[in-house]
């Protein structure tokens, strides 16, 4: 009797394959770990305020101004950089261009259109909330930069303007890549970051992000060029350079270089870089990443909510309030997505979900 004997060996072929498979699902992990990183540092600087007037209310010279300002230039980028990673992996292409877009705008403007809107009506019952406005400038909030929501108004530009670079090939390559984001990078430069609170539909923000976004992408897509260990440690390299310039001037003069600079520009370009190759996949911040949009749509809610309580139980330790203050806007949101996924339609309203 003939056996056939099968060879249980996989082949090269399929030991490539699933190589490929487990590096991109640890990288996947390793992005979701620095979202979480990302939401940390933007709950942290809703919690201690832009301003003395706002948040813990804390001196312009106190650690806590200093670690919100230490910070200022990679809590945006971060966030940028990453969703244009994640951009990269399943990119717009011509044909389904109008499919693309549709999905984005309802996954960012829905969520724009009723969160301010929320936001908006609750701030004019509380006294001296950022972002009061007069109940007949309300329209203002849907085409101007509004409080925090500037960021998706931002970033529904760029992905506007990525998805018509995309058509006419001009991401295409690592040639005319290189040229995009060398343009992107000198209108960051160029564009004055003081105008950006009048600016429709924060276009001047979306020039303060795109390079971000581009350099997220072609992170991803010429990984090669980019993610080579070479280009990594020059990214380090410039990064703890830069950052030991702004920690120093942080900490002896409790200023900081504004966005739009040269300064702010190495720090977001080479600490992305630096903290996508390198830092390491930590689950607490991976579980916390996995709700990054829904943290930084409502964190200034439950924010808000911890600082009343305190208020209403005349509590007015810094110590506690920050504490309160980032389990809050970290706890609250994934507490209220999970709450709404029984709920079609305030989900899709809400966080842009199908």
């Amino acid at each position: 009797m003939n056996e056939t004997v099968c060879d249980s060996t996989p082949s090269p072929q399929t030991r490539v394959q699933e190589s490929s498979r487990a590096w991109i699902s640890n990288e996947s992990l390793r992005v979701e770990t620095l979202r979480g990183v990302a939401c940390l540092l933007l709950v942290a600087f809703h919690v201690i305020g832009s301003h003395t007037t706002s948040g813990l209310r804390v001196d312009p010279h106190s650690t806590y101004r200093q670690f919100a300002n230490l910070f200022v230039h990679l809590r945006m980028p971060l966030f940028t950089f990453l969703s244009g990673f994640v951009y990269a992996y399943r990119p717009a292409t011509l044909a389904d261009a109008g499919t693309f877009a549709g999905k984005k705008l309802s996954r960012l403007l829905l969520p724009l259109l009723s969160v301010s809107t929320l936001y908006f009506l609750l701030v004019l019952a509380i006294p001296d909330s950022t972002g009061k406005l007069p109940l007949q400038q309300m329209w203002r909030i849907y085409l101007f930069p509004y409080v925090h929501f500037w960021f998706l108004q931002a970033i529904i530009l760029v992905f506007a303007a990525v998805v018509v670079l995309e058509a006419l090939q001009l991401l295409a390559n690592i040639r005319r890549y290189a040229i995009v984001l060398a343009i992107a990078m000198a209108l960051h430069l160029y564009v004055r970051q003081q105008n950006a609170e009048t600016a429709l539909f924060s276009a001047v923000h979306a020039t303060y992000l795109a390079p971000f976004f581009l350099l997220g992408l072609g992170a991803n897509r010429f990984r090669a060029v980019l993610l080579r260990p070479p280009c990594i440690w020059v990214s380090l390299a410039c990064f703890l350079g830069a950052m030991t310039v702004h920690s120093i001037t942080v900490a002896t003069h409790g200023q900081i270089a504004d966005p739009g600079t040269l300064l702010g520009l190495i720090i977001g370009v080479s600490g992305t870089l630096t903290l996508i190759h390198l830092f390491p996949h930590i689950r607490p911040l991976e579980l916390l990443g996995a709700y990054s949009f829904t943290i930084y749509l409502f964190h200034p809610f439950f924010v808000a909510a911890s600082r009343s309580i305190l208020k209403l139980a005349h509590v007015t330790s810094t110590e506690l309030g920050f504490v309160l203050g980032m389990a809050a806007g970290v706890l609250g949101p994934p507490l209220l997505e999970r709450a709404l996924r029984s709920m079609p339609l305030p989900r899709r309203l809400l966080l842009g979900q199908r």
